[in-house]
């Protein structure tokens, strides 16, 4: 199978230049030709091409005007300049001003200027790969620093947790005030959770440091969930969450058991990223909603949080899940959807995100269901629920 065709763009404001310059090498390159400057540039903001090469003089915009535009807005693409005035101090200044790849006196031949291009696709390429390079190396350097801070907030988060003490005391002083005991019942079940949390990001720090350790975050703690009582249990610890506006939320569910294989922990650490997110987004608007829908169906479990504030721009959409990217300025770190994906991911599912500005945005996760029966008994909660 042949490699395919290499784009190239031509601008010229002479026809007849165009004809001959796509007839020459229609057939090793895909030519894309313009007339004029601002067509090129429309153009090259709507296909991606590697090497535009272009005609000096032309009227509105000369070639170096336009490639000194076309450096700032795509800085890898390569510029070749054709100019029949070799004594141009802009071609000049041009060329050593980085803004052209090279210049090529016209008439030019065929070889020439075939070779001219094949180097202007290497150089091209050699670009864009060093580009990721340094975007890969900039992402390791912020994970060791993150691995970092996350070993001392750990430290520092385990010589807090010294509530347990006080919960037993409430528990047994005020053993006959039900309200006092359901908020030690969940005072209990947040430290509970917030030990997991330490142990986890201990264990990542070991992981990535190479320290020998049994077990590695990517490990889930995999039991049946009822994801219906999942929902409504952590919808109740938010009550008492600041800036989660719990009375905007809306639970719908078309089954009372959704049965997943997973971590219950984990599953809702991934709603409270979505829920906070949907939060953020509603924010000041007074009609503001957060809807979580969880549907049971033949195929597995649907569970989605659906908002209608914000939304999230076009271009940004496919960058949400991108270490370290945010919308949310300096009050945002860009980790939460992707440890969001990776749990996901983790329990065998997947999670999808649509979005149209202005109307609002939603998170459709999928994972697969446990479809035999089990006995009421082997589901933690659901007994008592389905009495």
């Amino acid at each position: 199978m042949s490699n395919p065709l290499r784009d190239i763009l031509y601008v010229d404001d002479e026809p007849n230049n165009l004809f001959v310059f796509e007839a020459t090498f229609e057939c090793e390159f895909r030519v894309h030709t313009a007339t004029s400057a601002a067509e090129a540039l429309t153009i090259l903001d709507e296909t991606p091409v590697p090497v535009v090469v272009a005609d000096q003089r032309m009227p509105e915009m000369t070639g170096v005007e336009m490639f000194s535009i076309l450096r700032r807005r795509h800085p890898h693409i390569q510029r070749i300049i054709l100019s029949g005035y070799t004594e141009s101090d802009a071609i000049i200044d041009a060329v050593n001003e980085g803004q052209v790849f090279q210049f090529v006196r016209k008439p030019w031949e065929r070889s020439e200027l075939h070779t001219v291009l094949r180097r202007a696709l290497d150089a091209h390429d050699l670009a864009t790969q060093n580009s990721r390079m340094a975007e890969r190396l900039a992402s390791v350097e912020r994970m060791a620093s993150l691995g970092h801070l996350a070993a001392e907030i750990a430290h520092e988060m385990g010589n807090q947790l010294m509530l347990l003490p006080l919960v037993e005391l409430i528990e047994d002083a005020y053993s006959s005030d039900p309200q006092l005991l359901e908020l030690a019942s969940m005072a209990r079940q947040t430290h509970e959770r917030l030990e997991t949390l330490v142990d986890e990001i201990k264990n990542f720090v070991r992981h990535n440091t190479g320290q020998d350790d049994e077990r590695t975050p990517s490990q889930l703690q995999s039991r049946p969930v009822n994801l219906a009582d999942c929902v409504r249990e952590l919808l109740s610890f938010l009550r008492f969450h600041r800036t989660i506006p719990v009375k905007q939320i809306q639970f719908h569910c078309n089954s009372e058991v959704v049965l997943v294989m997973g971590d219950s922990f984990k599953l809702q650490q991934v709603l409270v990223n979505l829920i906070t997110n949907a939060s953020d987004a509603i924010a000041g608007k007074s009609d503001g909603c957060i809807e979580i829908e969880l549907e049971s169906t033949a195929t597995g479990a649907c569970l989605s949080v659906c908002d209608n504030g914000c939304g999230i721009d076009p271009e940004a959409l496919n960058q949400i899940w991108d270490s370290f990217y945010t919308t949310k300025g300096s009050s945002g770190t860009g980790l939460g959807l992707e440890v969001v994906r990776n749990i996901v991911q983790a329990h065998g599912g997947n999670i999808k995100c649509t979005s149209h500005r202005g109307q609002g945005t939603t998170f459709t996760m999928r994972l697969p269901r446990i479809m035999e029966m089990l006995p009421a008994q082997a589901i933690p909660g659901l007994g008592k629920n389905s009495q």
